[in-house]
């Protein structure tokens, strides 16, 4: 039997890549805009079909069979999970001859308009309590304005109403505000804020760059965007959700789009023109070295983290010539400082391959608060073990409930990654 090391030292620790991408999809279809379910099981998108026209998918996150949720001559587009997982909302161009907003059970069903008159609308975002959904519409103005309307239907009701255009609205995670992108007096886009109720218009950013795409910190502190900056070039910034100086997360001469926020706020993901073409990378929110998740001559788009924040899920044109939904896991990279020389130690993980029980023994004086999770091939997680408190000594896994195969074993210190080992189990 092996016994494998993973050694925790004065330089950090070197993230191998265990977890290389995993494709969802594989036809000759065009796949965009992929979206996690709440529960992570599944990933919803658009896909331009044998229909003829985009139609709302879903396939689970361990790859399979593709289920199409709608299937007529309409053009659908920019599909979201309810908060609750049971419903699936979008934009669709119908008979009125403009976008609507629709819903449509996310076990498919009959479609529900939510909105139809003689205007666009367009990017809609449920409500983090699911009783609303915010998108941007061309109305009377003749300009893009910030709108919502109840999950069930009924009356809209403008957030906005001035002579500029708004776009991109997102709901800040308590519910309270609405913050958007806004073409207003100094000529470009910057980024605003406003109640969930409508009211007065609060300027985030204001200065002669563009800015677009913001995004609530899920502890509502921050929101994250890309703009162009000095360098003349899209890049990575953050700025407090009160107002506040702007923070640069990249800097460089590279191209830089749709960021996203992890769960615990600690990561960015995005979109990087790179050298080699448009790749995922992440940076630290609080910035740093970037991370590249993605390398190869393929352009890659769209990321999304799943709510444990094991996966990032996004479009990849492939081989296939047609873009695909893939995952990678988010912690694939090339090197990441993640400990510190006062935190140093080391662990050991035994036997392996193994009949069912894992040893990890953990050699250092320090008391630590150990995570232990399990995924299999497909990296779909499998088990679970702690936070618990660990002092040196060994520590046994009891997982005679796995079959025999392949998983890859993912131990945290004080919820910081320190090491991942496959594992074989067999019986």
């Amino acid at each position: 039997m092996r016994r494998a090391i993973l050694f925790v030292g004065m330089l950090g620790f070197f993230l191998p890549l265990w977890a290389q991408e995993i494709p969802l999809t594989s036809d000759s279809y065009t796949h965009w805009y992929p979206q996690w379910s709440p529960d992570g099981n599944w990933i919803v998108y658009r896909k331009d079909d044998a229909t003829g026209d985009p139609q709302i998918y879903k396939v689970s996150s361990a790859g399979g069979t593709e289920t199409a949720l709608t299937s007529d001559s309409c053009y659908h587009d920019y599909p979201q999970w309810s908060p609750d997982g049971n419903w699936i909302v979008y934009q669709k161009w119908d008979a009125t001859d403009y976008t609507q907003i629709y819903k449509v059970s996310s076990s498919g069903g009959t479609e529900i308009a939510l909105t139809s008159n003689s205007h666009n609308h367009n990017y809609p975002q449920w409500s983090p309590d699911g009783n609303w959904i915010v998108y941007q519409k061309w109305d009377a103005t003749v300009k893009i304005q910030i709108y919502k309307v109840s999950s069930s239907g009924g009356t809209e009701i403008a957030l906005t109403s001035n002579s500029y255009d708004h776009w991109y609205p997102q709901w800040s995670p308590d519910g309270n505000w609405i913050v958007y992108s806004k073409w207003d007096t100094t000529g470009k886009t910057q980024i605003y804020k406003v109640s969930s109720a409508g009211g007065v218009e609060t300027a985030l950013t204001s200065d002669g760059y563009e800015y677009w795409y913001p995004q609530w910190s899920q502890d509502g502190n921050w929101i994250v965007y890309y703009r162009v900056d000095a360098t003349g070039h899209t890049q990575i910034y953050k700025v407090p959700s009160g107002g506040g100086t702007e923070i640069a997360l990249t800097s460089d001469g590279y191209e830089y789009w749709y960021p996203q926020w992890s769960q615990d706020g600690n990561w960015i993901v995005y979109s990087k023109w790179d050298a080699t073409g448009y790749q995922i990378y992440k940076v630290s929110s609080s910035g740093g070295t970037e991370i590249a998740l993605t390398s190869d001559s393929y352009w890659q788009w769209a990321p999304q983290w799943s709510q444990d924040g094991n996966w990032i899920v996004y479009q990849k044109m492939d081989a296939t010539t047609y873009d695909q939904i893939y995952k990678v896991s988010s912690d694939a990279g090339i090197e990441e400082d993640i400990i510190s020389n006062n935190q140093a130690g080391t662990i050991s993980v035994y036997p392996n391959p193994t009949f069912g029980e894992v040893t990890i023994h953990l050699h250092s004086s320090m008391k630590r608060k150990i995570e232990v999770d399990v995924y299999d091939e497909s990296g779909r997680f499998v088990y679970h073990n702690g936070p618990v408190q660990w002092s040196e000594g060994s520590h046994v896994l009891p997982l005679k409930n796995l079959q025999n195969g392949i998983y890859f074993l993912k131990v945290k210190f004080d919820g910081n990654t320190v090491g991942k080992e496959k594992l074989i189990i067999l019986r």
